[in-house]
């Protein structure tokens, strides 16, 4: 049971790492679909 509950714990931190990580790569739309430099 302490096993699992280690299982557990692990997985919630690795998902909470995660949702941090890609908070910080994410760009806002205005910035990802710019097209002020492009040629259309």
């Amino acid at each position: 049971m302490r096993t699992f509950i280690i299982a557990c714990v692990a997985a919630v931190v690795v998902a909470a790492v995660g949702a941090i990580a890609l908070s910080f790569v994410q760009e806002p739309v205005s910035v990802a679909f710019s097209t002020e430099s492009v040629r259309l």
